[in-house]
């Protein structure tokens, strides 16, 4: 089984990458989990949190909930079923292939993840996959990679989480998870579906491998 956050940078241009995924996941008989990102909805709790200081554990829900609006967007556009359980996710995708998780219902309910804004749907996609028992997660953003500066730095093609320092992709708690799970992340540019394609065959191409071990 193969993750991917389709992050809420997308939103505007996840379509192509969507049908790809579909038609790839069908043709090759694999299996595709799509996780959300939050997008313009989880802007606006983050502008409303800024505004009137809401509680740490609201803006948590609030925003979560978010990754399911963008989610349900994806699921439209994609022509693609969206679930809210693992359990109909799991059987379903045995028939579809594909399919999109609209998480809130299992992060709400397990309450796992820290009430912060050092968690986004980028860590909280590696919640999933340890749910779901993955080792690696693909992060579909809009940009094709990180950087060991950024911006006008050089594009980094591997990383130790380890390594990982300053204004990245990925959010700060990212790293932390991904070594604390053992996983490794890929972050790709979902602007072009055939990078992600060449990921889930195990092709090089361009993107950043983050190693979630403590050596490369």
């Amino acid at each position: 089984m193969h993750l991917i956050k389709i992050g809420g940078s997308l939103t505007y241009d996840a379509e192509p990458l969507l049908k790809t995924l579909k038609s790839y996941a069908k043709e090759k008989n694999k299996k595709i989990v799509i996780i959300p990102g939050g997008g313009e909805f989880a802007n606006v709790v983050r502008n409303i949190d800024k505004a009137l200081n809401i509680s740490n554990s609201l803006s948590h829900k609030l925003a979560i909930k978010c990754m399911d609006l963008i989610g349900e967007v994806y699921a439209e556009i994609g022509d693609i079923k969206a679930y809210d359980t693992l359990f109909d996710l799991k059987r379903e995708i045995e028939k579809e292939k594909i399919a999109i998780l609209l998480p809130s219902k299992i992060l709400l309910s397990t309450d796992i993840a820290e009430h912060s804004w050092a968690i986004t749907s980028d860590s909280l996609s590696l919640y999933i996959g340890k749910l779901l028992d993955v080792r690696e997660v693909i992060i579909a953003t809009d940009v094709d990679g990180i950087y060991d500066k950024f911006p006008g730095g050089k594009l980094l093609n591997i990383i130790n989480a380890n390594d990982i320092k300053g204004l990245t992709s990925v959010d700060e708690t990212f790293p932390i998870l991904l070594k604390q799970f053992k996983m490794n992340a890929y972050v790709v540019n979902g602007k072009y579906p055939e990078r992600v394609v060449y990921i889930l065959e195990g092709k090089h191409n361009i993107y950043t491998k983050i190693i979630g071990i403590d050596k490369i």
